[in-house]
């Protein structure tokens, strides 16, 4: 009676497991495959998006030897599409904010882009950029431009590489972030 036991208690769970695993592993549930899939690909004209970034920075100098890393950046990027063409589309930044360490700079008005990228050595999939007019705390103007790709991986999904510039008056501080994009 014992045996019967084991061997109706194995069987149960051997077939319990086969249900449980083969659904699991016939699927591919990977971030890029969801990603690339054609309901994640659909973005439309009025879809907007959020950008989340970090990174570092730096005051401008004529050579690289004098160049100090001592800015902390981040950024939060709001925009939404409203031109796209078959490889071309073209962003409105609604709002957002960039920040040096504490000092915050409110985004106000901006244009971006994106299109598919043809370069086959690096695993990207798009090169976009954006140049964004932003105001400081003291309303003082200034200016926001910056470039980067999607690199696309398997644990994180799309990763956001971007350098640019902030210029205040004569002031150039160049920066590069690493971020994340979100569909609002």
């Amino acid at each position: 009676m014992k045996h019967a036991k084991k061997i109706l208690t194995l069987t149960s769970a051997l077939v319990l497991t086969f249900i449980v695993a083969i659904p699991l592993l016939t699927t591919s549930v990977d971030a890029a495959t969801i990603l690339e899939s054609p309901a994640a690909a659909t973005a439309s004209i009025g879809d907007s998006f959020q950008i989340y970034a970090r990174g570092r920075g730096g005051v401008q100098t004529e050579t690289r030897e004098d160049f100090i890393v001592n800015y902390q950046t981040r950024m939060e990027l709001d925009f939404s599409i409203v031109r796209q063409g078959v490889r071309v589309v073209l962003f409105e930044v609604h709002a957002g904010m960039f920040s040096l360490n504490g000092s915050v700079f409110a985004f106000s008005d901006g244009v971006g882009f994106t299109r598919c990228s043809n370069d086959e050595t690096v695993n990207s999939t798009a090169i976009f950029g954006f140049r964004i007019n932003v105001t400081d705390s003291d309303s003082n103007l200034g200016g926001l431009e910056f470039v980067g790709r999607v690199y696309r991986t398997q644990e994180y999904g799309p990763r956001l590489f971007m350098k640019g510039r902030l210029t205040l008056g004569d002031d150039v501080i160049v920066f590069a972030q690493v971020g994340r994009i979100h569909r609002i």
